[in-house]
């Protein structure tokens, strides 16, 4: 399996105004995806502004499914990510599993 980012993102829970409160992040090694670790939205924005890749990964029948890379943009000094091109004020990384 080719490497599709630095890291995946499998699962995400969100606070009431719609930012990231914690996100399961995986590490891609090129063949083969780490069980995860639980990050905040300050990592995940300054990782990506940092110059790492994200992108979204959805569990499959026996493997991961490749999702939608993540995207950082500013607006009135905070950052938002997203899994699409809107600039709206809440981050948005699709359809994922809900972390409880």
């Amino acid at each position: 399996m080719a490497k599709w980012a630095d890291f995946l993102i499998s699962a995400v829970k969100y606070d009431s105004s719609h930012h990231i409160d914690q996100a399961r992040q995986h590490e891609d090694k090129e063949g083969s995806i780490d069980n995860g670790i639980l990050v905040d939205r300050l990592t995940i924005a300054n990782n990506i502004k940092g110059g790492k890749s994200y992108m979204t990964i959805y569990s499959g029948r026996s493997t991961w499914k490749k999702g939608k890379q993540l995207k950082t943009f500013r607006i009135g000094g905070d950052y938002f990510i997203r899994a699409d091109d809107n600039k709206v004020l809440f981050d948005n990384l699709g359809p994922l599993t809900e972390l409880e």
